[in-house]
């Protein structure tokens, strides 16, 4: 299965804003004083999950690898699913409106770009056979 130029387009895109969202998510969460060291251990669980996935993903999309647009519809999924209970969450925390605004404005553009990327690969015939003819 080979993804289109679009595909890959659009998984190349999802994977730099990841890196560039989670990356630079590193100097803050070290620097943040409130955290003990156990919390922030803890809080580079999704950093490292995050990263890993673009990088693996990104590589694969690039060195045109089979299973790529598998690796990319899945991918795809645990971003929308990691940003719709993180949004859910800070959006109900007592956070200050602009902590929920930039966040809000990181998720929508993640979730954005999965959507179109994980939609595209499955139109190219990635993924499980029922998620393509369901959601493709």
């Amino acid at each position: 299965m080979t993804l289109t130029r679009r595909t890959r387009v659009l998984a190349l895109a999802l994977c730099g804003w990841t890196l560039f969202t989670w990356t630079t998510r590193v100097p803050l969460l070290l620097g943040d004083d409130d955290l003990t060291s156990g919390g922030k251990v803890l809080a580079l669980v999704p950093v490292l999950v995050f990263v890993v996935g673009a990088v693996a993903v990104g590589l694969a999309v690039w060195r045109r690898v089979e299973t790529a647009g598998t690796a990319l519809v899945g991918f795809a999924a645990w971003t929308v699913a990691y940003w719709a209970v993180r949004l859910a969450l800070i959006a109900t925390n007592d956070h200050p409106v602009g902590f929920v605004v930039v966040h809000a404005v990181l998720g929508l553009v993640a979730g954005t770009l999965a959507v179109l990327a994980g939609r595209a690969a499955l139109a190219d015939g990635a993924g499980p056979a029922w998620a393509r003819r369901s959601l493709a």
